[in-house]
């Protein structure tokens, strides 16, 4: 292997031994072989170690205590010698094309800071026989914050980020939150250079009851440190580029208000809401605007109707009791 690969693939995991061999094998798998592999086990107790050994003669394998995802990539970073960075996520699974499509990417578009990958998503494996290679198509960007609010990555098993520009934006937040993807690719908003992949599929997003995505109080953690980064003026681009910043931020918060409402989290919904009413505003998001009292009230007389179904329920089996 030369003293300097292409690629450094880093692959936080913690307690997914049964998953885990399979997303190693996947990057094995690759018809680009320019790469090494990083695994950092963040304080698993599931026998992750005993599959890492196994394969450590192929695997750089760090350990750390239990302290999230965006740490444990760090510290996979740290070690890394690849000029590029590409994390996947160990429940996620690469195609063996992946490599080749980002290896061409960064060819064709002379070095960009920040690649998003395609992704896949799936439940069972038999789903991605369907999948097909079929040649690469990008869109190429300034930089992020230029991209627009699309959804143009899904999840941290989104990114290829050049080595310096992920260094030189400290990296990921080491605060335990959900949403440390969307603090960096803020951060990365004006590096230049950034390309979102249209095709083909590059991972394999794997929906399942474990997903951190389904974790509360750490998604709304991580949300509101979001809002707050922006408030203080902490992410970069100053007031010329804030605009753009936070059309991509709200479309963040948006899924996150509706999905508060849904789980009758509403005091959650009404706060962040109200904390960012004025860039919806200014961004012409009339529609969200009007929508989110409507869908509160909804659910508000939905568990009102509920609450009084079931007391009259209970008072039917007291007065049957006697």
């Amino acid at each position: 292997m030369a003293s300097e690969p292409l690629f450094s693939v880093i692959v936080p995991t913690f307690n997914r031994a049964e998953l885990l061999g399979g997303t190693v094998e996947s990057v094995f798998a690759q018809g680009c072989r320019d790469f090494e592999i990083i695994v950092v086990d963040d304080g698993s107790t599931d026998g992750t170690m005993d599959y890492l050994q196994s394969v450590e003669k192929h695997v750089r394998v760090f350990q750390q205590p239990n302290r999230g995802a965006g740490a444990a990539r760090n510290l996979g970073a740290r070690h890394a010698q690849g000029r590029y960075l590409a994390f996947l996520d160990s429940d996620d699974l690469w195609f063996p094309w992946t490599l080749e499509v980002y290896r061409d990417v960064i060819r064709e578009y002379c070095d960009p800071s920040f690649i998003a990958g395609k992704p896949h998503v799936f439940s069972h494996k038999l789903d991605l026989d369907k999948v097909l290679f079929g040649g690469t198509q990008a869109k190429r960007f300034v930089d992020y914050l230029a991209s627009g609010d699309e959804w143009r990555w899904w999840g941290a098993s989104s990114f290829v980020m050049r080595r310096d520009a992920f260094e030189a934006v400290g990296g990921f937040t080491e605060e335990w939150v959900n949403g440390e993807d969307t603090d960096l690719t803020l951060r990365m908003g004006v590096t230049p250079g950034f390309v979102q992949i249209i095709a083909p599929a590059t991972f394999a997003y794997r929906e399942h009851a474990g997903s951190v995505q389904k974790d509360h109080p750490r998604l709304m953690a991580g949300t509101w440190s979001g809002v707050r980064a922006e408030k203080a003026g902490q992410y970069p681009g100053g007031k010329a580029r804030a605009t753009e910043r936070r059309r991509i931020l709200t479309r963040h918060i948006r899924p996150v208000v509706v999905g508060c409402i849904k789980l009758g989290f509403r005091c959650e919904a009404w706060r962040l809401y109200w904390a960012t009413f004025a860039w919806n505003i200014l961004l012409g998001r009339i529609k969200y605007l009007m929508a989110i009292p409507v869908l509160a009230g909804m659910s508000y007389l939905r568990n009102l109707a509920g609450t009084k179904s079931k007391a009259s329920g209970e008072n039917r089996r007291v007065h049957d009791a006697y």
